[in-house]
């Protein structure tokens, strides 16, 4: 006669759900940890690609790239633009006119309509070496606006355009509280000279950095496009959605060379909104108040001699200060 088979009792069902759901809850922090290892490698190559192009660059025109460029006939070009050619993307740079800004409105000025939309094409391509892994959402698409400033007459019309977004940014210089805060026990405070290894309108070689390339900033995370962090939450609620189409967050984006950093509160706020405070990374996404990156305790920075080192949100504002300005005299150590 065959024998009867016995299936599992509830219980034991239950135990076995219970003990996989163990294993489960054990196993998902370690396979998330390994995911976002993987992820800041990326984004540290990315880094370390740019650190090649610009030294690339240098080589051949004894300079690095402006931060950007705004000239007089209201041309403009940015360093992410500059750097194409030693991105491995020497084709795309060939359909941009250097000659021509990449903005909307510049028929108005003069220059010719199908060369703008060119440019802007050129401006709009997403490109995997200026976007972090660890960003949600990917690389976008963005629509950029400045208002036309009435007080200073920069720019004197509504200026817009299309980008591609960038997790990048270039460590222009230091400013505002922040930068007072810094300096507030230094010989000559928080003036002086401050800028960093790339800037506006002025060329910049390496022997112009005196405070020396492996302790120097070139470049470092900012979380890209038109999407306003404090923290990691989004706020596209008043006034932060006015931010987020002149937040810079594109690699052709004029103002991406533009990011002076003041700081912010911890929370995020103040910063633009009370000329900085003293949270300098991963408080907000803001352009000019934090460096920023969804990496668990700091962010990625190319260094101007190529490295690539990973620095703690808690760093010292003496020390942040010291690694982005370039002729200040800091001595920085320990970072």
């Amino acid at each position: 006669m065959p024998r009867k088979r016995r299936g599992f009792t509830l219980i034991e069902l239950l135990v076995v759900i219970a003990i996989i759901a163990v294993l489960v809850a054990l196993l998902l922090p370690a396979v998330q940890q390994a995911r976002e290892a993987a992820r800041r490698s990326q984004c540290k190559n990315n880094l370390k690609q740019m650190g090649i192009a610009l030294h690339s660059y240098h080589e051949q025109y004894n300079t690095f790239p402006y931060a950007y460029l705004l000239a007089n006939n209201f041309d403009v070009n940015s360093w992410g633009t500059m750097l194409l050619p030693f991105l491995d993307q020497a084709p795309l740079y060939a359909q941009y006119n250097c000659s021509v800004p990449p903005i909307n409105e510049a028929v108005a000025f003069g220059f010719p309509p199908a060369i703008i939309a060119s440019n802007i094409a050129v401006i709009s391509t997403p490109l995997a070496v200026f976007a972090c892994p660890s960003t949600p959402g990917g690389i976008t698409i963005y629509n950029a606006l400045v208002p036309r400033n009435p007080s200073t007459g920069v720019p004197p019309i509504n200026v817009s355009w299309k980008a591609a977004s960038s997790d990048y940014t270039s460590t222009t210089g230091v400013r505002g509280v922040f930068s007072n805060l810094a300096y507030a026990s230094f010989p000559g405070g928080g003036g002086g000279q401050r800028d960093g290894a790339m800037n506006v309108n002025q060329l910049s070689r390496i022997a112009d950095i005196t405070d020396g390339t492996s302790t120097t900033f070139a470049v470092g995370e900012r979380t890209g496009g038109s999407t306003i962090y404090l923290k990691r939450i989004i706020h596209n609620e008043a006034p932060y959605n006015q931010l987020g189409p002149a937040n810079g967050g594109g690699w052709g984006d004029l103002l991406n060379g533009e990011n002076w950093l003041q700081g912010c509160l911890f929370d995020g706020t103040g910063g633009v909104f009370t000329n900085g405070g003293p949270c300098p990374i991963n408080c907000n996404n803001i352009r000019g108040d934090n460096f920023h990156a969804f990496h668990d305790g700091g962010c990625h920075f190319l260094m101007c001699d190529g490295a690539v080192r990973f620095v703690n949100a808690n760093i010292n504002a003496f020390t942040l200060a010291g690694l982005i300005t370039r002729q200040k005299n800091e001595v920085v150590t320990n970072f």
